[in-house]
């Protein structure tokens, strides 16, 4: 439990329990006896909650402008995070693999990257599909908790879980905390908490449902299934942001629609088909008038944002990089730099200014002139505090001043060789499992030879090591210390255990 977090109605915080563990540890542990023995009769009174509203945007004015994060009494979120953590592990073999929200091992840049392949092997195939992107209301705020424990005892959780979900979310209330007064107090009728260690997890257990719903639904016709065999998830999820690949058939639309209309009256999770949006992929020529007539949300075009990222079907164009450049060019103007010593700079460029291009370089190499643009802005704060600046000012090269500190730089990190280790985790990944929704690795060429260059492989039983081409052989691949016999070979590209299997027979 975080020493240092906000506290909730009781007002201690998680320092207090370190500290104070001698004195209060008989009371804390009998509390958890009692709900061992799911004797939750008084729980309520360590269960309530204040709501706090963090605004999601600049200038925000309305209700839907802030989001609700409960500030929930320590008893209760440490019974929280106790079933969190029993329940972490075994997540991945709960949620399906279109689901990569709170999974561990999984991460956001596998839904995005899945997409992207997906809906340009669409385009560059000229298959005909829909990228429909779904707005569901208030998520976190409306599933029902009935439905809830039906999936997880339907999932195989036993009765003791059972209860002490019904335990846990049955009993609480919260009250809104506006300008440091507390409102009335009010009861939970459906909804996890934000805020909750175990509420991200029984939501995306709620949510993964429509990823098998989707699934049988195929299986029965009622859904057609996609014209690519690369494509093995019609649905990609990140904890409330859903997408779904659908063939251009009216038919095909209005099932969808039927089925995410039971879908939200079953858990709570309604579609917001007004604020919902789809992206024609190689439809030019399909009467999309016709089978668009009763869909309610808008009619998008490619480049389309999808998980903070431009999603494409052809390669980013200096347009879509700018707006990158000119969020780190903003970041700059409520700093007063100039006021700042230089180390104060340093500290600021490393913390944040060199983080804000990660996400994206995780997925797209970085055009040089953007790297070139970025390192100016950089630079520039460096020595003069903004954005822009001659060379005249900068007393060190970038070079210099990119290398590690024990080597006499200042550690600012070079974006071009970030970028590349960034790519290069890709192929790590897809060597070290291979079981992930994306085939293709956003790496070129060079990061594949840089990382067969650089890897050593140790073999194990053989399954996966490639006999010509991995560094398995005293840290050398087998085509490059016999070249010529490499030449002769037929099969190329063959497991080492396959070889061998073929040598003894």
């Amino acid at each position: 439990m975080p020493g240092d977090k906000a506290p909730g109605p009781d007002g201690f915080t998680g320092t207090f329990f370190k500290t104070c563990w001698d004195i209060i540890k008989d009371d804390v542990t009998a509390a958890f006896h009692q709900l061992h023995d799911l004797n939750g009769s008084h729980f309520k009174l360590l269960n309530s909650a204040n709501i706090v509203l963090i605004p999601k945007k600049l200038e925000a004015k309305y209700v839907g402008d802030y989001r609700p994060i409960s500030l929930i009494h320590s008893i209760a979120k440490i019974f929280s995070k106790l079933l969190a953590n029993r329940l972490a592990p075994y997540l991945d073999t709960l949620v399906s693999k279109s689901q990569s929200a709170f999974v561990r091992k999984r991460c956001i840049q596998d839904n995005f990257l899945y997409v992207q392949n997906t809906v340009r092997k669409f385009h560059k195939l000229k298959k005909p599909a829909l990228f429909l992107k779904l707005d569901i209301q208030k998520a976190f705020d409306t599933v029902n908790l009935g439905y809830l424990l039906e999936i997880l005892e339907l999932m195989g959780f036993g009765h003791r879980w059972w209860e002490w979900i019904s335990i846990l979310f049955g009993s609480a209330s919260s009250r809104a905390l506006l300008n440091g007064s507390q409102g009335d107090s009010f009861e939970h009728r459906r909804g996890v908490r934000q805020g909750d260690p175990l509420s991200p997890m029984l939501f995306i257990l709620a949510i993964d449902l429509l990823q098998q719903i989707l699934n049988l639904a195929t299986q029965h016709g009622i859904l057609t299934p996609l014209p690519l065999t690369s494509a093995k998830l019609r649905t990609s999820l990140y904890a409330d942001d859903a997408a779904i690949f659908l063939n251009p058939v009216r038919e095909e639309l209005a099932a969808l629609k039927e089925i995410l209309h039971i879908f939200g009256k079953a858990s709570g999770l309604v579609t917001n088909f007004e604020k919902s949006s789809i992206h024609p992929i190689r439809c030019e020529e399909i009467d999309l008038d016709h089978i668009l007539h009763h869909f309610q949300g808008s009619r998008g075009a490619f480049p389309c944002r999808y998980l903070g990222l431009q999603l494409h079907t052809r390669p980013l164009r200096k347009v879509h990089i700018q707006p990158l450049i000119e969020k780190i060019e903003n970041r700059l103007a409520g700093w007063k730099g100039h006021l700042l010593n230089r180390a104060g700079r340093l500290t600021l460029i490393s913390s944040v200014l060199s983080s804000m291009p990660t996400y994206h370089l995780s997925v797209f190499p970085l055009a040089a002139w953007a790297r070139k643009r970025i390192d100016k802005i950089r630079h520039s704060f460096l020595w003069k505090g903004k954005a822009e600046t001659n060379g005249g000012h900068c007393l060190v090269s970038w070079p210099l001043i990119n290398k590690p500190k024990d080597l006499g730089g200042l550690g600012i990190i070079n974006l071009e060789k970030f970028s590349r280790a960034l790519r290069l985790h890709w192929l790590w990944r897809a060597w070290r499992d291979e079981d992930h929704p994306w085939q293709d690795a956003p790496c070129d060429r060079t990061d594949r030879l840089f990382f067969c260059a650089s890897a050593r492989v140790s073999i194990g039983d053989g399954r996966k090591a490639k006999f010509w081409h991995d560094s398995w052989l005293d840290g050398m691949a087998p085509r490059n210390l016999a070249p010529h016999l490499f030449e002769l070979v037929a099969r190329k590209i063959i497991q080492l255990l396959v070889s061998f299997s073929v040598t003894i027979g």
